[in-house]
């Protein structure tokens, strides 16, 4: 355990021996010792790029530490992910107090300047807060002096790449020193003379790394391709979980990558035959527990939970983006800390959220759906995966497999095993991208005219790469007379200006597109004088609602939407044929995505209309997990409807927006929204209770304590019957601290 310094020690006072102790280590490893030898704890931007799990958050801690000593300023620390956000904050909050440093985590609300940052030291954030914060210029953002960014090769990501590479020109430009961590990637010189950065490069791994490939009933690899070991042709994971559970004298443990969360957690549920034989009965009692946790980390439980207890039980986790937090921390404690889960079974897009090491890697699905057709993952991201083979302290050697067909077997070799990584390349050239980040720095000041634009992207690394071209700025140009068209930026005297509507816009964190849209909507609505979505009609069994739903599923942000499999379209097309003059879609609109839009709104009109989640699941054939983050994310929508008919005057869209976002937040029909607004009252509950004749807060608080408790239970009917029923927290979700000790 790291020793707390006494009061009376001075942050100058930390030696790097003192500071390593500290954290716990003896000594730097030959790629920390090379970094610290370039200037990575001297001051100014540096770039250190090394494989998975070679130790650079050691790296990252001390120079946070070195930043604290010399009292320069905040620092912040970007990661591409929630969940690597939380994992961040738990190992900073446990190590960094002791150097009186207070640790903050901020990913949630997007729509905040979050001013309660301005009391600590080191924060943690996703890049999209951190753009969102930049947005909206909190006074404490002057005060950063120090930004780490993990994971920074996924500038070469197409969905986050470009927002990673905004907000670290804007924080370099204004004075920010930069420290960016990098996996193993051939062009890391080019990010470094990108940023104007000291460089590091290592191929230094704390285990020696065997890669190799199952195919045909065989088991290569690359250090020994002429030999071979027998695999189940049929079962090959199978085999290859058996393989990692007996390396380290029966105490192995492994993560295997699939494509999707439905097969996360059918391979979960079909490796529970392999796991639980390997475990002892300490840690079958331990599973029990992380068992029984995973049940009821919801109320009621879902089938998610339910499947995960099961796995759970046998010492075997899946772990995807629908996970709840709860989940999540479980998982992770049970894999890193007790080490009684054996076996994770994730997704490989949330690869890079996972960051802890296994003896084995097994990459089952080399290929991933992207719309239409399967195409196979990059090099990058498969020595990314494979690089969490080998655990320091246990494993002598790390072991990844790529699991593939006969068919396939020629382009696996040679496109993972013979080829070099891929170089990491800009994404921001996008026209949506650069829409996006176009109205935010002229919402911002940090750019007044097209000379300023083009001379802040001029500092991009897409400059550096491909040079500042005609073509790109002719691009701005176009961006910027759109954002005009919609009426979000405007120019006089050859300045640009955002309007009060574009600020808005940028600080909701919408797409313009998007944005734009909502505003006609809006407009249309007003003017036809009432508060229910526009082009809805008095007519039975269509809810007023659902054309805003179908709004909202034309909305970027709204992308993937869920997919319409053939056996549902014919029955699907019916009914939206239809159902078309109830809404306000006309014929000529429909578009290649008609049905995915309508598949979505009928999915929101389910979850308010309190359909189960585990019905909702079945009816549309979804994935686990995907109710609650679409929710999320029209309930994001719904926020940005209202706060933009605010500004417009549109009182009554707005109060309609509002209603309706409470409703998708509880997943209840408008009669419940007094009951659900109470703490430990939940739509299954509050449904209970209106049955029952209880109907508001005021009949709940009246009600006889014998009544409550065959409804609720007695500890809850004792609760709200002794007055001590509270009102939910009402503020969206947004950031956690801890203050030194």
């Amino acid at each position: 355990m790291p020793v707390i310094i006494l009061e009376q020690d001075p942050p100058s006072a930390f030696g790097l021996s003192d500071v390593l102790f500290r954290l716990g280590f003896k000594e730097l490893n030959p790629m920390q010792e090379k970094a610290v030898e370039a200037g990575v704890l001297e001051p100014g931007n540096f770039v250190l790029s090394a494989p998975t799990a070679s130790g650079k958050t050691l790296i990252a801690l001390l120079r946070m530490v070195e930043n604290l000593k010399a009292r320069r300023g905040k620092c912040v620390y970007i990661v591409p992910l929630r969940a690597l956000a939380a994992e961040k904050f738990d190992e900073f909050s446990t190590l960094l107090p002791q150097f009186g440093a207070s640790v903050a985590v901020s990913t949630g609300d997007l729509d905040s300047a979050s001013e309660n940052l301005a009391a600590f030291d080191v924060i943690v954030v996703t890049s999209e807060k951190m753009d969102s914060l930049l947005r909206h210029k909190p006074a404490w953002i002057k005060s950063v002096s120090l930004v780490v960014a993990d994971e920074v090769h996924l500038i070469n990501d197409e969905g986050r790449g470009a927002t990673l590479e905004v907000v670290l020109t804007k924080l370099a430009r204004e004075g920010a020193a930069i420290l960016a961590l990098s996996g193993t990637i051939p062009n890391a010189k080019e990010m470094a003379a990108w940023l104007g950065a000291k460089f590091s490069s290592s191929e230094w791994r704390p285990t020696k790394l065997d890669k190799g490939v199952a195919v045909g009933g065989k088991l290569f690899f690359e250090s020994d391709p002429s030999s071979s070991s027998p695999v189940d042709e049929k079962r090959p994971v199978i085999d290859l979980a058996r393989m990692a559970m007996q390396e380290n004298g029966n105490k192995g443990q492994a993560i295997v990558f699939v494509s999707t969360r439905r097969s996360a957690e059918a391979v979960a549920e079909e490796l529970t035959r392999v796991t639980r034989g390997f475990l002892t009965p300490e840690e079958l009692s331990e599973c029990k527990l992380l068992s029984q946790k995973a049940l009821h980390a919801l109320t009621p439980p879902t089938t998610q939970c339910e499947s995960l207890a099961g796995c759970l039980e046998n010492g075997i986790a899946f772990h995807h983006a629908g996970l709840v937090d709860r989940d999540r921390k479980l998982i992770e404690d049970g894999f890193k800390k007790k080490r009684c889960v054996r076996i994770i079974v994730a997704t490989t897009t949330l690869a890079m959220g996972i960051d802890f090491p296994a003896s084995w890697v097994i990459l089952r699905d080399v290929k991933r759906f992207g719309g239409s057709y399967s195409a196979f993952i990059s090099n990058l991201e498969v020595a990314q995966m494979c690089g969490r083979a080998g655990r320091p302290r246990y494993d002598k050697r790390g072991v990844g497999v790529l699991v593939c067909g006969r068919q396939d077997a020629g382009e696996v070799w040679n496109r993972y095993f013979a080829s070099p990584l891929e170089n990491v390349y800009s994404k921001l050239s996008s026209e949506p991208a650069l829409r996006m980040h176009s109205l935010s720095l002229i919402s911002t000041n940090y750019a007044n005219s097209f000379e300023s634009l083009y001379s802040f992207f001029g500092d991009t690394l897409f400059a550096k790469q491909f040079g500042a071209t005609a073509e790109l700025e002719g691009k701005i140009e176009r961006v910027t007379m759109e954002l005009m068209g919609f009426d979000f930026v405007r120019e006089k005297a050859g300045k640009l200006f955002a309007t009060s509507l574009g600020r808005r816009v940028s600080e909701l964190y919408l797409d313009p597109l998007s944005a734009h849209s909502f505003v006609q909507h809006i407009r249309k609505q007003a003017f036809k004088g009432g508060g229910a979505p526009a082009g809805v009609k008095a007519r039975e069994g269509m809810p007023p609602e659902f054309s805003l739903f179908l709004e909202f599923s034309g909305a970027i942000e709204s992308r993937p939407l869920p997919r319409v499999g053939r056996a549902e379209e014919n029955a699907l097309w019916e009914e939206l044929y239809a159902k078309l003059d109830d809404l306000s879609v006309e014929k000529w609109e429909m578009d290649s995505e008609a049905l995915e839009k309508f598949k979505n709104a009928k999915i929101a009109n389910a979850w308010i209309n309190e359909e189960s989640e585990e019905k909702i699941l079945q009816d549309f054939d979804l994935p686990p997990g995907v109710v609650h983050s679409r929710m999320r994310i029209l309930e994001w929508l719904c926020y940005s409807m209202s706060e933009l008919a605010y500004l417009l005057n549109a009182s009554g869209v707005r109060l309609s927006a509002n209603k309706l976002r409470r409703r998708i937040k509880y997943g209840v029909k408008e009669e419940l929204l007094d009951l659900v607004r109470l703490r430990n009252i939940g739509r299954v509950r509050a449904r209970r209770l209106f049955n029952s004749g209880i109907k508001n807060s005021g009949e709940l608080k009246a009600a006889p304590k014998e009544k409550l408790s065959k409804l609720l239970g007695e500890k809850l009917a004792e609760k709200i019957s002794s007055g001590g029923m509270e009102e939910k927290f009402a503020p969206r979700k947004e950031s956690v601290g801890n203050q030194p000790t």
